[in-house]
């Protein structure tokens, strides 16, 4: 049976750096700059380099060490414009499986010093880090012991389908306040008010993974997760608002584990609910093997800046 630490590993399947397999891994990847800026934004597979029309806004440099792809435009206006032509054509040539699920709903790219975006179905074949909201919301049985409320995605939804999922969840678009997406996505997914999500969610801080498709094979996908706790009455019952979701159920702690390791969440979630069963003083040092590297892979270092400079 598998432990919570080999589910993770499948999830931050990212070499760590002084791994043996780090350097020669990078090695094989390309990254991508933007103009006027030394910092690295991203990792590109080096298939996605080789199969994207690129055209003029952009220097492919195969000759520096490590390899480059570099965005030549400099203003905020022609930058995300070359950014949106560049993402269009490879649609409209039907090249990447990814952009199949276009949302017209775009991504900040972090640490960029302009307000740069990027289509979120193409912001993987960048590699940039990608920013999201995860909500456990749990109510408490009569003897005291934590249920956590279980969402199980709609069988016709693109994306993971029946699995299990946290909450509330969903990406951060650009221009829009982690809290306010949250209140968004509360609202729309799990039929709670904006008022009541407003007055009983707390921020508990962030998770941080580092994720590639097809078992380190596809694209490369870092991600911030903002993290929200919120506890509600026992009367209070969480319903789908949208096709997405299927039923919400609730949980015992255990079943949650037990589900994560039979690979019935969607992979998505599981280090957010780990974090939530650290914290909660559920996984401790006493009855968890592998306490202090799930604590610390909760919270890797990503290779990119979360803030300009």
């Amino acid at each position: 049976m598998k432990s919570l630490l080999d589910v993770v590993n499948e999830i931050d399947n990212f070499p760590y750096h002084g791994s043996k397999s780090y350097d020669q891994y990078v090695g094989r990847l390309w990254e991508f700059h933007l103009a006027n800026d030394s910092r690295a934004h991203g990792y590109i597979p080096d298939f996605v380099v080789q199969a994207m029309p690129w055209n003029s806004d952009f220097r492919i440099d195969d000759s520096s060490d490590p390899r480059r792809v570099t965005l030549l435009k400099s203003s905020l206006t022609d930058a995300n414009q070359a950014i949106a032509d560049l993402l269009l054509s490879a649609r409209g040539d039907k090249i990447f499986k990814c952009l199949n699920g276009w949302r017209n709903e775009e991504y900040r790219i972090l640490g960029a010093k302009l307000d740069l975006k990027i289509e979120r179905a193409g912001a993987g074949l960048f590699g940039i880090t990608t920013t999201g909201v995860h909500m456990t919301v749990y109510t408490r049985s009569p003897d005291g012991e934590i249920l956590l409320w279980v969402p199980k995605r709609s069988m016709t939804t693109k994306k993971n389908p029946g699995k299990l999922d946290s909450s509330v969840a969903g990406g951060v678009p650009a221009g829009v306040e982690p809290f306010e997406c949250l209140v968004k996505e509360a609202a729309e997914e799990a039929s709670l008010s904006p008022e009541l999500t407003r007055l009983r969610a707390k921020a508990t801080g962030c998770v941080m993974e580092y994720h590639v498709e097809d078992a380190g094979e596809g694209l490369l996908e870092p991600s911030v997760k903002f993290v929200y706790d919120m506890e509600i009455d026992r009367e209070t019952v969480l319903q789908p608002a949208d096709a997405e979701v299927e039923e919400f159920r609730l949980m015992t702690a255990t079943e949650v584990q037990e589900n994560i390791v039979a690979g019935n969440y969607k992979p998505m979630c599981v280090m957010v609910l780990i974090d939530f069963l650290i914290r909660h003083g559920i996984l401790t040092i006493e009855n968890e093997k592998d306490y202090s590297e799930l604590v610390a892979r909760t919270h890797r270092f990503l290779p990119f800046p979360l803030r300009p400079e």
